[in-house]
């Protein structure tokens, strides 16, 4: 019994090595990468990317217009309700969202991360981004984005998924890097990691299988503090609308922490928005339609 014990155990030992040579020997390829190796190698998977998301009918996207409803989660992974928006883009940088509150909400504080923004006038409310200026109508009329919310959307702007897989990755200082694969909600994924001039931490996780963006993970530190902060986007139930595979449901969550949920119901793209909608003038137009309408509205009711 000791020697066939003696045999089982040296059998299990000889299989357990060659299973680990196995093992590394596959890993040891993506390790070794020469730099230009895992830049070449990086861009390939993005190639394939581009192309499951539409080829060039996505990378010739120049304006989008989508419906949906928004929520955010609380610090206790509570859903605080859903609010109906429009969003609006003229690529790159120009932003108009429309969506109705009641009562008090956060829902820009999530969406531009802007964790001081609070906003408690209710009804319908507009917020528009041109590059490095922004604005707000509320019932309040039209005002100035704060400072950091307009800053932040900057960053976002340049730190998106969308701007890096169609502009940004052929920039000149941007580096690529292909960190091997993983797995990411139960999935098996390639790492692509990005980083630029201006020292971003940018890293994406394309499903294998399927060569769609699973996550895109923005890691952020205070240049005071110096504490991490993690925001990762993933993306799921995506559709072909107008040729570009659009993700339907997209979560957002800082720190391993759910903070947002976003379920599109209907997207449109290049159908030649006007610029005029992205200025301040316009939501001031905005602004003294709905003033007007509500003198009537209270007039008939006298």
């Amino acid at each position: 019994m000791r020697l066939i014990f003696r045999a089982i155990t040296c059998l299990a030992l000889v299989f357990g090595l060659a299973t680990a040579q196995e093992k590394s020997a596959k890993a040891q390829p993506e390790q070794e990468l020469l730099p230009e190796q895992s830049a070449a190698k990086a861009k390939a998977v993005l190639q394939q990317v581009i192309a499951k998301l539409g080829g060039s009918a996505y990378l010739n996207v120049r304006d989008s217009d989508c419906e949906g409803r928004v929520a955010q989660f609380g610090s206790s992974g509570d859903l605080s309700g859903f609010s109906p928006f429009r969003d609006l883009w003229l690529l790159p940088a120009k932003e108009r969202v429309e969506y109705s509150s009641k009562g008090e909400h956060t829902v820009l504080a999530f969406l531009l991360g802007a964790d001081d923004l609070n906003i408690s006038h209710g009804g319908v409310l507009v917020t528009v981004f041109n590059g490095d200026q922004g604005w707000i109508l509320d019932k309040a009329g039209v005002t100035e984005q704060p400072e950091d919310v307009t800053k932040n959307f900057v960053e976002q702007v340049k730190s998106g998924m969308n701007n890096m897989l169609r502009s940004r990755m052929n920039e000149d200082g941007v580096e690529l890097r292909y960190a091997g694969t993983d797995l990411a909600d139960m999935k098996e994924v390639e790492w692509i990691e990005f980083s630029d001039r201006d020292h971003r931490a940018l890293r994406l996780a394309v499903e294998r299988s399927t060569h769609l963006p699973l996550r895109w993970v923005v890691e952020k530190r205070d240049p005071e503090t110096r504490v991490r902060t993690e925001i990762a986007t993933s993306y799921t139930q995506f559709v072909s609308v107008d040729g570009v595979l659009t993700p339907l449901s997209i979560t957002r969550s800082q720190n391993d922490r759910r903070i947002s949920q976003t379920y599109l119901t209907s997207c449109k793209f290049n159908s030649n928005l006007s610029p005029d909608l992205f200025t301040r003038a316009a939501l001031e137009q905005q602004a003294s339609e709905v003033a007007k309408k509500g003198y009537k509205d209270a007039k008939n009711k006298k």
